[in-house]
């Protein structure tokens, strides 16, 4: 069983439990949480790997919550989801280096879990594979 944490941030409760029960049976220790503030109070305590994060959410957005990721230099990767692939403040995140993958939803699991494994392994070995 890995070690790894990894986050699910998204505000629809089905979302956070699909993908949850999927990196669960992956290996991997997950937390959820359903807004921004908590998603940073818990990157900021239990330091995950990887963070899947909702673009839309109410309160603090996806975006903001990245912005604030960045600023107060988190260590975790972050893979955004979201139904809408035409966002302008997606596309600057992107063109910054602030996401490491995209992933529109619904999700393809095959993608999903080629994805994800070759994410930690790439930070494992220190290796800068950026998956767009």
């Amino acid at each position: 069983m890995s070690k790894d944490i990894l986050l699910v941030v998204d505000d629809h409760y089905g979302v956070r439990q699909f993908l949850s029960e999927f990196l669960s049976q992956e290996g991997f220790r997950v937390k959820e949480a359903s807004d921004g503030y908590t998603a940073l109070q818990i990157i900021i305590e239990e330091k995950p790997k990887l963070t899947f994060l909702d673009l839309k959410m109410p309160g603090l957005s996806g975006i903001e919550t990245l912005n604030k990721i960045k600023q107060l230099r988190l260590k975790t990767q972050v893979v955004v989801m979201s139904g809408s692939t035409q966002d302008k403040a997606l596309m600057t995140a992107i063109q910054k280096g602030h996401v490491k993958c995209f992933f529109p939803k619904p999700f393809d699991l095959e993608d999903l879990r080629f994805t994800l494994h070759s994410l930690l392994c790439s930070s494992h070995k220190g290796s800068k594979l950026r998956l767009m």
